[in-house]
């Protein structure tokens, strides 16, 4: 870390078992592909269980392994944890129950709207991406003293602010094109093929497709055979090369998920986002598009619309990108950092 700080990443679920951890990941990322509609069912449970204040089984479900957690907390030496998901956050409430546990625990949350349950949980400090998201905190019962207001934090390379230019030529990018990237998150959401119909079908003879698809292997093999005497599209396998494609792109189209979006906003990119997942995900669009931040498609026509507009269009893409600099901190980690050794 730039800080000098030395940390360890873990899955919570992992400390429950492997195969707890494999059979949570293959469930979410199957549900994500296959049947989102699903996923904004079990939020909407999940919403009712919180508002009527409802012991929660996910709580329970956390709690199983939280022994072994601070097992490994305490053989390690942490000065503290910091959570960034709801299973370790309620972990960390069930480890809290002992008193004699004195290590400071905080919780991050990664979109523009407090999940259910984040109530039941008590940590020594949340932190989040607004204003409006510190205010729902606070009324849902949260001390005032114990919620910040630092913004998301995201890699550091997302803030570099590579030049164009540079950017393309570090990726091989034509310069004389106008670069569409669609990024269909770390899974690969096959939903986006309808979207790359579309979009090819209304694209000028100077624009170029890139289209991230995560570890979906199957998903790169489907398109690459689909597209293949298409020279206008290109799929781009699992990358750490993110930011860098952001910057030698003139649009991005993306779901809108708390942490991709932020990492659009701070690499500052024109973004259109589509297929939102019912949830958190419509909630962070929602927040993006009525404060300027990006443009909200609700189908894949619309979302080409936008697209071309902000490809195009110069004034409509400068007036997104100075709304993401005046709105969203480039250096969320740094207040996150600087607030935990004030406490």
């Amino acid at each position: 870390m730039d800080e000098g700080i030395p940390c360890e990443i873990a899955d919570p679920v992992s400390f429950q078992s492997e195969r707890m951890e494999h059979a949570v990941s293959s469930l979410y990322n199957n549900i994500i592909k296959k049947t989102p509609s699903v996923f904004g069912a079990i939020y909407k449970l999940g919403d009712f269980y919180s508002s009527k204040k409802l012991p929660s089984p996910v709580y329970w479900a956390n709690a199983q392994y939280a022994d072994t957690l601070k097992s490994y907390i305490l053989e390690n030496g942490f000065d503290a944890v910091v959570c960034t998901h709801l299973y370790g956050m309620e972990a960390m409430t069930a480890i809290r129950q002992d008193a004699n546990f004195k290590i400071p625990c905080y919780g991050v949350l990664t979109d523009y709207i407090c999940i259910p349950f984040i109530d039941e949980t008590h940590l020594d400090g949340y932190f989040v991406p607004n204003d409006d998201t510190r205010k729902e905190l606070i009324h849902k019962g949260i001390a005032p003293d114990k919620v910040f207001n630092t913004g998301i934090p995201v890699n550091k390379a997302f803030s570099d602010h590579i030049d164009q230019v540079s950017a393309r030529t570090k990726l091989g990018i034509p310069q004389d094109k106008k670069v569409f990237l669609i990024m269909t998150g770390g899974i690969g959401c096959e939903n986006m093929l309808g979207l790359c119909d579309e979009l090819l079908r209304s694209m000028r003879s100077d624009g170029m497709v890139y289209i991230l698809v995560g570890k979906n292997d199957i998903l790169k093999k489907k398109m690459d055979e689909k597209y293949c005497n298409n020279h206008q599209l290109q799929t781009v396998a699992f990358t750490k090369q993110v930011p860098i494609y952001m910057a030698a792109s003139d649009v991005l189209l993306s779901k809108p998920g708390g942490l991709s979006s932020t990492e659009a906003a701070v690499a500052n990119i024109p973004m259109v986002h589509v297929h939102a997942i019912p949830g958190c995900e419509t909630y962070n669009a929602r927040f993006f598009s009525e404060n300027g931040l990006s443009l909200y498609a609700h189908d894949n026509t619309e979302a080409v619309t936008f697209a071309n507009l902000l490809a195009y269009d110069r004034t409509e893409s400068d007036r997104i990108r100075a709304m993401q600099r005046k709105l969203i901190p480039q250096k969320a980690a740094i207040s996150i950092i600087k607030e935990m050794n004030r406490s």
